[in-house]
């Protein structure tokens, strides 16, 4: 990767706003924070209507994929939350983020915070943990064909669920795949207390979310959510990555327009890719104390006074276009 010779320090970049509009659009809002919550599960029950009502090949696979992007929803709200930026009162942020955003997709409140903070303030360095998810980009499409490939039959998704169990719930220093590098300096007794909390909180939700099934007769709906855990939520999640940061001039710098993207999602990848306003990613870098309901706003007023000209590379058309940028390494002669 290389520099843009017209890249411009973060301090510079941080003019396009001023402070009165920088407090309007961090302003918290309980209202908005409680719709977006509710979105995400109304998404998420109304898959399930729709499978329970018309099991057909069909409507079992449109709600597999639709299950996916809905785990990547709660993944959001569990970085929402983990910023302290959706709720007013913090204990409410850690509360709804953690139960209804992280332990439905196995991932606790404490490990997420601390590994998305270092994201946050070492991008694209190799301290950051996010880091090995996209410092290849771009690569051939040779080599994006065998990743999708491994996204779609299991192997990346048992291999992340195998991380996840392993070194994300336990607190045990390792490589948890795409949630990246776990440097833990736990002893083997706050291993074990940290295991015995994680799993406990995992065991007491899912038991209760399979329990819904079980009372209206349909246990076998329960599956369809692993089934999108583990094959089409590698995926969406790779897509995600890559759409916020892969294949960008530069892995690390100062101004956000050469390290991290926002894409201009179309209605059916916010569905996907982009739930809860989370394409416009390089404005959360930007300014992460503001809500992701709040976004979309930002976005509107960077573009209008020119944040992004002579950067286009920092706005993505949508995702194809995203993973056209990130395959379009030549194969060297």
């Amino acid at each position: 990767m290389t520099a843009v010779k017209n890249a411009q320090p973060a301090k510079e970049v941080k003019e396009y706003i001023d402070k009165e509009e920088l407090a309007a659009l961090r302003k918290l809002s309980n209202i908005k924070a409680t719709i977006h919550l509710v979105r995400c599960w109304l998404v998420i029950a109304a898959i399930f209507t729709l499978a329970a009502i018309f099991p057909n090949p069909i409507t079992l696979l449109l709600a597999v994929l639709l299950l996916g992007g809905s785990q990547l929803s709660l993944g959001g709200l569990l970085h929402d939350c983990s910023h302290r930026a959706m709720f007013k009162r913090q204990w409410v942020n850690g509360v709804i983020g953690h139960w209804l955003g992280g332990v439905p997709v196995l991932v606790p409140m404490s490990f997420y915070r601390k590994y998305h903070f270092i994201h946050h303030t070492r991008t694209g360095e190799n301290i950051d943990p996010d880091v090995g998810n996209i410092k290849n980009y771009p690569v051939t499409k040779a080599s994006m064909t065998r990743k999708l490939i491994r996204d779609f039959t299991g192997q990346s998704g048992f291999k992340s669920l195998l991380g996840i169990f392993l070194y994300v719930n336990t607190g045990r220093a390792g490589n948890a795949s795409s949630m990246g590098v776990n440097q833990s300096t736990l002893t083997s007794k706050g291993v074990f207390w940290c295991s015995l909390k994680n799993f406990s909180q995992i065991l007491i939700f899912h038991s209760l979310f399979f329990g819904v099934f079980y009372l209206i007769d349909k246990p076998w709906l329960y599956g369809l959510w692993w089934i999108a855990y583990l094959f089409i939520y590698p995926f969406i999640l790779r897509i995600r990555q890559i759409g916020e940061h892969g294949a960008m001039p530069q892995l690390s710098g100062q101004d956000v327009r050469l390290t991290t993207r926002t894409t201009l999602a179309s209605w059916w990848e916010k569905l996907l890719f982009a739930p809860n306003k989370i394409n416009y990613h390089c404005e959360h870098h930007l300014y992460p104390v503001v809500p992701a309901y709040n976004l979309e706003k930002l976005h509107r007023v960077l573009k209008r006074r020119g944040f992004y000209d002579a950067h286009p590379y920092a706005l993505e058309p949508g995702y194809f276009s995203v993973i056209k940028r990130a395959s379009s390494k030549l194969i060297q002669p």
